[in-house]
């Protein structure tokens, strides 16, 4: 089995025109989201807390945040993926899931201090 993470994205308009002084101004609008498929995940609590935590992001303009969790067969093929082709779900093989780190747009290699 494997699990479906998804999250949504929201930018804040209202930090376009900050200045950076003060509080930032409020102004949060949806601009969609993603699709985790994590494979070989020990369950769905476990694949969910690693899509917050190593995935998401949040700051003054925009926000990364997990909406919802599912368990789907490894064969699993989001709607994006039956309508667009296979690389609109980014699928996370559980074993390897720290040797890269996925920001939007696509996989860099983790920086390892030794």
């Amino acid at each position: 089995m494997a699990h479906l993470v998804s999250t949504q994205i929201h930018e804040n308009y209202g930090a376009h025109d900050w200045d950076g002084t003060g509080d930032c101004p409020s102004h949060w609008k949806a601009k969609g989201g993603e699709d985790y498929i994590i494979l070989g995940s020990p369950s769905m609590e476990d694949a969910e807390h690693f899509v917050s935590y190593r995935v998401c992001s949040s700051d003054d303009y925009s926000i990364e945040e997990v909406v919802s969790a599912h368990e789907v067969a490894e064969d699993h093929r989001t709607e994006m993926e039956k309508y667009f082709g296979d690389d609109h779900a980014v699928r996370i093989d559980w074993d390897k899931r720290f040797m890269s780190r996925y920001c939007r747009g696509g996989w860099s290699p983790l920086s390892v201090s030794l």
